[in-house]
């Protein structure tokens, strides 16, 4: 699981995270996040994407990264990021001087508004004809100023409502980005997760106001790139947590761990680094073209739509049919049915991305579907490490395995080798460290307790608790009955 995927990135796109990492020597999947994230928000104005006979659906990508002080999170957000601050600060610059203008303009209009209503007035107190007079001014109507728009795209330490009027007012396509994810996970705006959820899915969404105008967003686009360090993190579990997953937002995420295995620190090294990255300025000047697509865009509001080539098709739907069978009661998937129902099609959202930023409007190709379709199981395993775990739903289930395995020994203390339950086991307890996290719960609550033989072989072992414990209340705990006959194969017991 800590192996982090880049080779099944595009050719391009993991030469730009080579040379972030050059530059860095950040944590290569905390780069690749942002680096998603960036084409991301550079491509999610520009088109959507279709699969089967689906209607179009957008391209936003949302990136949770989970990573502690001194990772560098700082620092590639400001290199990735780049054009999109450069963008933001010139766009601040005019605007400023935009709305001196307006406010000017917007004298002289009220000043001449005052005067033709003051010649109505004068002439209806007179029972003279305004008929000439009210033609300019309507004529003076059309001649009113326009309200100068700001055109940003990142937006971190916000509220809901001012995130919300920059969308409606100005631009509705933009990027929640925060390299210190405090400022997002402690503000209001990831309390109002129906609005966040909305955007991801691409529906519109109406503002209700009791003291100003009601107002809809629509076509809106999030995306979204949060890094933050565990502790403040893990107290938005304890506060949010619940209405968070429950919601769906962390399913729409892409999330990584930042964890021992995949730390830099102490590997990073003075070493002499050449100065051309020639991969990142194109990342820069790729993103600077598509922002000056996105500025014509605007005026016509339709979004490209790609499609599937018939092969990239047919591969989507393998992969979908393989994430749906995984999750039966007993397979990886099986607590994780949240985020499995979203994967499948953030696999096409990240295949379109690819598929647009390096060739532009064209078919996606089945390379791009295969490489997405790696890197979002990779992000999967990350959330299984995260999230899996929770509700108890793997140890109930483990729990269950073993009173059908120690029943039909035939022993009145169950034990079993750990080796046996990694190849014989629930499925989804076969491979990573998801097990050890499990039986290392089961042992807190003695349901289990561990030994060791003379050679060294680990046996999990019935606990005091084994029957009467949180997870054998779990629905989960019931899947694995109890046979007629033992017919386990008994040779694998001690």
């Amino acid at each position: 699981m800590s192996h982090f995927p880049l080779n099944a990135f595009p050719s391009l796109i993991r030469d730009i995270i080579h040379d972030v990492h050059e530059c860095t020597q950040a944590p290569v999947p905390l780069i690749a996040s942002s680096v998603i994230s960036a084409m991301s928000l550079s491509c999610q104005g520009l088109i959507n994407v279709r699969v089967n006979q689906m209607a179009p659906f957008p391209v936003s990508l949302f990136l949770l990264v989970i990573a502690n002080s001194g990772e560098r999170k700082t620092t590639v957000d400001k290199i990735v990021m780049k054009p999109f601050y450069q963008h933001d600060t010139n766009s601040l610059r005019e605007f400023e001087q935009k709305k001196t203008n307006y406010s000017l303009e917007m004298q002289v209009w009220k000043e001449k508004e005052k005067a033709i209503l003051s010649q109505i007035r004068k002439k209806t107190t007179q029972r003279q004809s305004t008929e000439e007079t009210l033609k300019e001014l309507k004529a003076l109507q059309v001649e009113k100023p326009v309200q100068p728009k700001y055109h940003r795209y990142i937006y971190n330490n916000v509220t809901p409502e001012a995130l919300q009027m920059g969308m409606f007012n100005n631009y509705p396509h933009i990027g929640l980005i925060a390299d210190e994810g405090a400022n997002i996970l402690d503000r209001q705006i990831m309390k109002d997760l129906s609005f966040i959820n909305s955007m991801w899915d691409g529906v519109s969404f109406h503002v209700d106001r009791k003291t100003t105008p009601s107002f809809t967003i629509e076509d809106g686009r999030i995306t979204l790139s949060v890094m933050v360090q565990k502790k403040p993190f893990d107290l938005y579990l304890k506060r949010q947590g619940h209405k968070a997953r429950g919601s769906g937002f962390f399913a729409r995420c892409l999330a990584v761990n930042i964890d021992e295995n995949l730390t830099t620190q102490g590997e990073r090294f003075i070493r002499y680094q050449h100065s051309v990255n020639m991969h990142l300025n194109y990342l820069h000047c790729r993103i600077n073209e598509l922002l000056a697509e996105s500025n014509l865009n605007e005026k016509i509001s339709e979004k490209i739509c790609l499609s599937l080539e018939s092969s990239a098709q047919y591969e989507w739907e393998q992969i979908y049919n393989s994430i749906e069978s995984r999750l039966k009661p007993e397979e990886e998937y099986a607590s994780m049915k949240d985020f499995a129902s979203k994967l499948a099609n953030n696999i096409a959202r990240l295949a379109a991305v690819f598929s647009y930023f390096i060739e532009g409007n064209c078919e996606i190709k089945k390379e791009y579907i295969d490489s997405a379709s790696i890197i979002c199981e990779w992000y999967m395993q990350q959330a299984i490490h995260l999230f899996g775990h929770e509700e108890g739903y793997y140890e109930a289930l483990l729990l269950s395995w073993l009173h059908r395995e120690y029943y039909q020994s035939g022993r009145m203390r169950g034990s079993i080798r750990f080796n046996d339950i990694r190849r014989y086991g629930p499925s989804a307890l076969r491979k990573g460290k998801l097990l050890e996290k499990v039986i290392s719960n089961l042992e807190k609550e003695s349901a289990v307790y561990i030994n060791y033989s003379l050679r060294g072989a680990k046996f999990v072992n019935e606990g005091e608790k084994f029957n009467n414990n949180i997870f054998t209340k779990h629905p989960a705990y019931s899947f694995y009955p109890l046979a007629t006959t033992a017919t386990v194969a008994t040779n694998r017991r001690v």
